[in-house]
């Protein structure tokens, strides 16, 4: 073992990658996150960590639910493009043709190709350090078991290998 910085050593964490997203009215934007983990069984909840200035967020606020989208390990472009654009200047689901289908509990649509679909209603909200953590409690979901996931490791999205 050798000393490390911390930022280095916290880019070991293997994280999911995903895309959340909320519509209110006929707003609908995605953002690219992969601060995200279970945290209740009883009931299912999420965490997402999301940064304060991000459009998404406000769209939860808005809403009261959202969905996140776990990504697969041949999404990439989706990664990439809807975590370097924002909502407030580009329709990113317009750019990239993402195909959307109805959620089964809320109003926000779904990925169609998506690994899986969290559908959940906001449970709660709090500031944490330079981001906001959002707990959804998750009212449905489906999911494809075939593909691998996409992962964010050491800062960088990379497919499962």
């Amino acid at each position: 073992m050798r000393e490390a910085r911390v930022e280095e050593a916290l880019g070991l964490l293997v994280c999911p990658c995903a895309v959340i997203g909320a519509k209110k009215g006929e707003v609908h934007d995605l953002t690219t996150v992969a601060w995200v983990t279970q945290e209740s069984m009883d009931p299912p909840q999420i965490t997402v960590a999301l940064h304060p200035q991000r459009y998404v967020l406000e769209l939860i606020r808005q809403a009261g639910e959202f969905v996140l989208s776990l990504l697969a390990h041949d999404q990439e472009e989706i990664a990439s493009f809807c975590g370097s654009r924002s909502g407030r200047d580009t329709d990113k689901i317009k750019a990239l043709g993402l195909e959307l289908e109805p959620s089964r509990k809320v109003h926000t649509p779904r990925l169609k190709r998506a690994l899986a679909n969290l559908e959940c209603k906001v449970a709660g909200q709090y500031t944490s350090g330079d981001h906001v953590i959002v707990v959804g409690r998750v009212v449905a979901a489906d999911m494809d078991p075939d593909p691998k996931p996409l992962l964010f490791y050491r800062h960088q999205v990379t497919p499962w290998r």
